[in-house]
């Protein structure tokens, strides 16, 4: 494998060019909203694009693009105020609002955003109605528990990965997309922004700023080799630029996962078999990408010997994937003679039988 040609075709096809196959869609979403609440037919004002995309740290394929709308400071009294639920009745007012324009839409409350997802397209808006603050910072609402306003700096955060990357000539924002495509191709969850936290924090350790594209599977082993260190069980991590806490919702599974892909490419020793282990943490994005690829000239040796045709397919190649939660799948094992018990736990013991 050319290691110099094939992280370059990588990276640029991995990379977000721009937002323009989202523009129509989220025009007439803040059209909508402003002639609701500005009495004006503006596409544009009173929108901040927030989240990977806003960071610039998102892959291209991104199946979500966040959007702070930046309500009249006006209506902020009117839910605060309001009895019960104001969060929740804020969250169906702006969804009321938007269904007025496209009824055959799917349109929801989510928590802390209004969730737009157009037919036949392979991405969501999901769009935050929030209220600007003296400094910068929006309140938004979260309907969890009864209902609260929560705050959100996102303009520091864009700030601080602006920096990065300058700083790394555009190391930085490589780092954060492998994670992702990493973390989307083994079903891990593990927040974008705490992704570009961690880079950010590792970025002089691992000197980021003086990377070659022949230099990248070093890098990403220093990277994983970062990783596989924090601590599992620490509560948040402070944000990049911002310093708002991170909180841990995967249970720092990405640690364990890390030292995985760690030990995965640290055992490497050879060419064919670091490409094998490449392909094995980043899938099909990098494989496709490979130029002098040692294990596809085994393929087709092999292909031709027996006769065979590849007709595998892959999920990324049809649809966006965005791995947003873990899931733990359990089940109960029952044995003539024997009591039951649940699958993880027997694993976890090393038994085969459900003994006890």
């Amino acid at each position: 494998m050319n290691h110099k040609e094939t992280f370059e075709a990588f990276f640029d096809d991995i990379h977000m060019k721009d937002v323009t196959e989202y523009e129509d869609d989220l025009g007439g979403v803040i059209k909508k909203l402003n002639q609701h609440y500005y009495d004006s037919n503006d596409a544009e004002s009173n929108r901040v694009i927030v989240g990977s995309v806003g960071r610039g740290t998102a892959v291209d394929g991104c199946s979500d693009l966040d959007v702070v709308f930046k309500l009249p400071g006006e209506e902020y009294s009117r839910y605060d105020n309001r009895e019960g639920n104001g969060q929740s009745a804020l969250l169906q007012d702006v969804k009321k609002i938007l269904k007025s324009k496209y009824p055959n839409t799917d349109i929801k409350g989510d928590g802390q955003a209004v969730v737009i997802s157009f037919t036949n397209k392979p991405y969501t808006i999901d769009l935050v109605p929030a209220f600007e603050q003296s400094d910068g910072s929006f309140k938004y609402p979260d309907t969890n528990d009864g209902g609260s306003w929560r705050t959100t700096k996102p303009t520091p955060e864009q700030d601080a990965c602006k920096i990065a990357n300058a700083e790394t000539s555009e190391n930085f924002t490589r780092a954060c997309n492998a994670l992702r495509i990493w973390k989307e191709h083994i079903g891990l969850c593990f927040g974008g922004l705490l992704i570009d936290t961690l880079v950010n924090n590792y970025r002089d350790d691992i000197e980021l700023g003086n990377v070659a594209f022949e230099d990248y599977y070093n890098v990403l082993q220093e990277i994983f080799s970062k990783l596989k260190s924090e601590n599992p069980e620490q509560s948040y991590w402070l944000a990049l630029g911002s310093k708002q806490h991170v909180e841990n919702k995967g249970r720092g599974a990405f640690v364990r996962k890390a030292k995985k892909a760690y030990d995965k490419l640290n055992n490497a020793k050879n060419e064919l078999e670091k490409e094998e282990a490449l392909i094995a943490l980043l899938g099909n994005r990098f494989e496709e990408c490979i130029v002098g690829s040692e294990s596809q000239a085994q393929e087709n040796r092999w292909a031709e010997q027996y006769g065979s045709t590849d007709t595998e397919e892959f999920i990324e190649s049809k649809f966006p994937v965005e791995i947003r939660y873990s899931v733990k799948i359990d089940c109960g094992v029952t044995q003539k003679g024997w009591r039951p018990r649940k699958l993880l736990e027997m694993l976890a013991e090393g038994v085969f039988f459900a003994q006890g």
